[in-house]
């Protein structure tokens, strides 16, 4: 048990086999503190959807797609594995027959190739697929995240340059040409998402918590832009998959984008407050969540998040749950994954 504020009911003791109806939601409000791009082939993604659930008028938003969202997570995990020694970045040691996975620490996992362990936490919670040599079913589910406020006051066009090194676009009489135009995400725009946990151990969400607080960069470009700060509206426990993104967001709108006469709020040029967006948030969740008809169980965001600076600030404990999470993925892979079957062969 790493914190005292989880029931520790609503998780498995190992990684199950089959899915066994334990569903853990973090409720996030995702915030741009500076210029990200969320784009695909140079420009920013965008869709046409409803305002709000009451307000019905059609509005252009921002997507950030969901690998957006969570390859940036997963890069971060792989980066704490990598520092406490459950893996490793260079094939160091000998990775069998190409049937068994190696669950001898560290082992050597690269992201994105056929050469994942199967065997790490990052492997066995996110998933992998390698063609004909197997594959592991996400138990990290995510989707597409929406702005909050409409695109058009989401954005701005930047244009950009490439000088020489003397800091000018000319050297003699030869005149650089590379200037361009981008579309960039606004600071303190606001993305509202869920990310899910299918029958998660307490090592197995605390991972993946962990993963989302601590990532701070997002989206293109992460060396110079697309810092992101991630608010846990709150954690729910349920006996299913509770509302999308998309509902949460016209939920919140609903909530936050108008004034009392019925004015919209971004088209007269009044930001929306942080402080204001993250209660508003909590009530909507609330709100969604009583709708959805689930058993459920609700814990305080900022009640969690304290709770998890404790557990992330010491070393030794942080060491311990990755440790712990390692042990349970091996575990896993040897019953039901990449290992099953191939014991003593």
């Amino acid at each position: 048990m790493f914190l005292n504020i989880l029931n520790q009911d609503n998780f498995h003791v190992a990684v199950p086999e089959l899915p066994m109806g334990r569903y853990a939601h973090l409720i996030l409000v995702r915030e741009t503190n500076s210029f990200p791009l969320f784009q695909t082939d140079g420009e920013l993604n965008t869709a046409y959807v409803r305002a709000g659930l009451t307000h019905q008028e059609t509005k252009a938003r921002i997507v950030m797609f969901k690998r957006k969202q969570i390859t940036a997570e997963r890069l971060h995990g792989r980066e704490l594995l990598r520092r406490y020694e459950i893996t490793v970045a260079e094939a160091k040691l000998q990775k069998g027959d190409g049937k068994k996975a190696d669950t001898t620490r560290p082992y050597f996992c690269e992201y994105n190739s056929a050469d994942f362990c199967k065997v790490c936490p990052d492997c066995i919670y996110y998933g992998y697929a390698i063609g004909g040599s197997g594959s592991e079913r996400a138990k990290v589910l995510s989707d597409s995240a929406f702005s909050l406020a409409p695109f058009d006051v989401s954005h701005q066009s930047m244009t950009f340059n490439a000088p020489y090194e003397s800091g000018t676009m000319s050297r003699g009489t030869v005149v650089r040409s590379s200037i361009g135009e981008q579309d960039h995400v606004l600071p303190q725009t606001f993305f509202p998402a869920v990310i899910t946990i299918k029958d998660p151990t307490e090592a197995e969400f605390l991972y993946v918590l962990n993963n989302i607080l601590q990532t701070r960069r997002y989206g293109a470009q992460t060396t110079r832009t697309g810092t992101v700060e991630n608010h846990l509206v709150a954690a729910v426990f349920s006996n299913g998959e509770i509302f999308s993104n998309l509902k949460l967001t016209q939920r919140l709108y609903d909530a936050v984008g108008y004034s009392d006469d019925g004015e919209e709020l971004a088209q007269i040029g009044q930001p929306l407050a942080t402080e204001r967006v993250l209660a508003a948030a909590g009530e909507a969740a609330a709100e969604l969540l009583r709708e959805d008809g689930l058993v459920y169980e609700t814990i305080a965001g900022s009640d969690l998040r304290r709770e998890m600076r404790d557990l992330t600030s010491s070393e030794d404990r942080l060491r311990q749950l990755l440790a712990q999470a390692a042990d349970e993925c091996v575990a896993y892979a040897n019953s039901y994954g990449v290992n099953r079957g191939l014991k003593g062969k």
